[in-house]
C-alpha cells in the first residue's frame, strides 16, 4: 500500500510540475560557403528510440547569421529554410498610378518601392536538402546549460 501511495504521489507531483527533459540554451551562427547566412528560419526536430519525430522549436536567423534558442538536451536535427526571402520573378516595369501626380509624390513612391525590394538582399540560394531537418543531414548535440555552435552549410551538397 505504501508503494502504491508513493507511486501515486510521484505521478501526481510529476503531473503538477510537469515532467520535462532538461533543456539547454543554444546560441550560434549559420554559415553558407564560409559566410554568415543573412536570413532564414531554423527548425529543430528530435528523434526518439522509436524513430518518432518531435518538433522542438524554431529560431529566426539575424542578418549576421546568428540565432538563439532553448532546446531539450539530446540529439537534434536542424533544417535551414530561407525561401521567404527569395525575390519574386520580375513581371515588368512598375507603373506609377497617374502621370498627373506631383513630383514629390512620384519620387516618394519610387523610393518606397525600392525599399520594399530590399528584403531579397537576405536571400542566398541554398541546396534544397537543407530546407527540412529530415533531409539536411545537420545534427547538433544539445547539452544542459549554455553552448555556442556553428552550423556550416556547403554549396552543392
Amino acid at each position: 500500500m505504501i508503494i502504491y501511495r508513493c507511486f501515486l504521489f510521484s505521478t501526481l507531483l510529476c503531473f503538477m510540475i510537469g515532467c520535462q527533459r532538461p533543456r539547454g540554451s543554444v546560441e550560434g551562427e549559420v554559415l553558407f560557403d564560409s559566410k554568415p547566412l543573412p536570413g532564414g528560419m531554423l527548425s529543430f526536430v528530435s528523434i526518439d528510440a522509436k524513430n518518432k519525430l518531435t518538433v522542438e522549436g524554431s529560431a529566426e536567423l539575424g542578418r549576421d547569421g546568428t540565432f538563439k534558442i532553448d532546446l531539450p538536451v539530446g540529439d537534434v536535427m536542424v533544417g535551414v529554410d530561407n525561401r521567404e526571402f527569395e525575390p519574386l520573378p520580375a513581371t515588368g516595369p512598375a507603373k506609377l498610378p497617374g502621370d498627373n501626380l506631383p513630383e514629390d509624390v512620384r519620387k516618394s513612391l519610387l523610393q518606397s518601392t525600392k525599399g520594399a525590394s530590399k528584403v531579397s538582399d537576405r536571400w542566398v540560394k541554398l541546396p534544397e536538402q537543407y530546407y527540412l531537418p529530415e533531409t539536411s543531414q545537420l545534427k547538433i548535440k544539445v547539452k544542459k546549460g549554455s553552448q555556442k555552435i556553428q552550423i556550416e552549410l556547403k554549396p552543392g551538397s
